[in-house]
């Protein structure tokens, strides 16, 4: 079975080092990231939250985006960055963290 991973950075701080399986979704709490070496994992996008109203609409604030969410795609080695913030004003890097993909 594979998993969703939340990670807080401004909250929890950011791991240095994290190991996880093929098929797990890391989720961060953040404004945007990105893949800086290696393979292992995939950036799948940077996200603004949004709830489904009675009437069936979408609806999300306006504001910077909320959520950056990588995808283990294969065994081997990646090294994210992630940064908090908003990235249109005041970016803030929140740093790096090596990631583990286990086969």
């Amino acid at each position: 079975m594979t998993r969703l991973i939340e990670i807080r950075p401004t909250e929890q701080g950011l791991p240095a080092h994290l190991t996880v399986g093929v098929g797990d979704m890391l989720s961060f709490s953040a404004s945007g990231g990105q893949v800086r070496d290696g393979s292992a994992v995939e950036l799948v996008g940077v996200f603004v939250s949004a709830v489904l109203a009675t009437d069936g609409r979408v609806l999300s604030p306006e504001g910077p985006p909320g959520t950056v969410l990588f995808r283990a795609l294969r065994s081997g080695r990646s090294t994210l960055s992630v940064g908090t913030g908003d990235p249109f004003r005041f970016p803030a890097a929140a740093g790096t963290v090596e990631v583990v993909v286990a086969p």
